[in-house]
């Protein structure tokens, strides 16, 4: 019985896997040739999907093959990053635009726009070569090739174990208390690290559920769908503390570049009005967003949500109607054994 449990959860994993392999395989195109910013968005987040599913399901490979795999995908995830980061920028100047078409305003913006898209060029290099590195190795193949006969087994092996659920639970729950230490920090809205690092957390916590939300069914969506919008939050605080530690970096390089053309620095002085106006408005657009997601985060406590997800992964199995299911698969000759008594009786 402990194989077909084991089989069980390399089955669902398997299905798991492949589901992200597919997405990731559907954009490639699209990312090479960056035609769409999409692209870019939805391989990234596939890559991320498939990375947190391969965490999960480790223990169905061979160590080598995990470890290499886990290697190259976080290859292309980091290149991807740099490439989505910057298109995210690139978006949000484009969209404020309008508010800093100000004659006064408008160099500043216009030159960080300009150096934000040449670095975006340099950036799409490190996707491809991020992407061809990832065929030479085959990574995608070899996923595939592992995942292959266990997908072949969907109909022949009963899928939701007890040992199915026990993996869901202990890596919901461990994620689920990964967020909740963030509490007492998160309340300080200085603390940049922390605020960044509840952000990672939080979606880890996420795509952990999503990875067992065949399990659970409608029940988990909505734990799911408020762990992204706290994810959100948090990652419209973290884009504003960067752009807030980016500028002065950024005016100090362009007036060595300047210097170095011109011979001196005196044009800087019509880039810093448009540029310190664009911090400012990233700070505001900072506590704004903190104040949202404070409240949203106390809300979440108040209503016991983290205890009403620990008490739906944590809900009592109908294990006598698991361990019949189990029997009949490993002995369908045999006659049906009366079944334990489930154990919320």
């Amino acid at each position: 019985m402990a194989k077909v449990s084991t089989e069980a959860i390399s089955v669902y994993g398997a299905k798991t896997i492949y589901q992200h392999l597919s997405a990731m395989q559907t954009e490639v195109e699209g990312v090479m040739t960056s035609v769409d910013i999409e692209y870019i968005h939805r391989m990234r987040v596939a890559t991320r999907r498939l990375r947190s599913s391969l965490a999960i399901f480790r223990d169905s490979f061979p160590k080598k093959d995990y470890k290499q795999f886990l290697k190259d995908i976080r290859a292309v995830t980091k290149a991807l990053g740099a490439a989505r980061d910057l298109d995210v920028q690139l978006e949000l100047l484009q969209q404020l635009h309008p508010q800093f078409s100000n004659p006064r305003l408008a160099p500043g913006v216009n030159r960080l726009q300009l150096r934000l898209k040449q670095q975006r060029q340099e950036a799409q290099l490190q996707v491809i070569k991020a992407m061809k590195n990832l065929e030479d190795d085959e990574t995608l193949r070899r996923i595939a090739r592992w995942a292959a006969p266990w997908l072949e087994k969907v109909e022949s092996i009963y899928l939701y174990s007890p040992a199915l659920f026990e993996l869901a639970f202990s890596s919901i729950k461990a994620r689920l208390q990964e967020l909740l230490v963030f509490d007492e920090s998160v309340r300080i809205e200085t603390n940049v690290a922390e605020l960044h690092a509840m952000r990672i957390s939080a979606k880890h916590l996420r795509y952990t559920m999503e990875a067992f939300d065949s399990l659970y069914g409608d029940e988990i969506k909505p734990f799911i769908n408020q762990t992204k919008k706290l994810q959100d939050l948090l990652g419209s605080i973290h884009d504003a503390d960067v752009w807030t530690e980016m500028i002065p970096t950024f005016i100090k390089e362009e007036e060595q570049r300047i210097t170095t053309y011109f011979g001196h620095n005196r044009s800087l002085r019509r880039l810093l009005p448009g540029l310190k106006a664009f911090v400012d408005n990233r700070k505001l657009s900072r506590a704004e967003d903190y104040q949202v997601f404070i409240q949203m985060w106390d809300k979440t406590l108040q209503e016991g949500m983290w205890d009403n997800l620990d008490a739906l992964i944590n809900a009592p199995l109908n294990i006598g109607e698991a361990i019949k299911l189990l029997q009949r698969m490993e002995k369908p000759d045999e006659p049906e054994t009366e079944s334990a008594a489930p154990l919320d009786e």
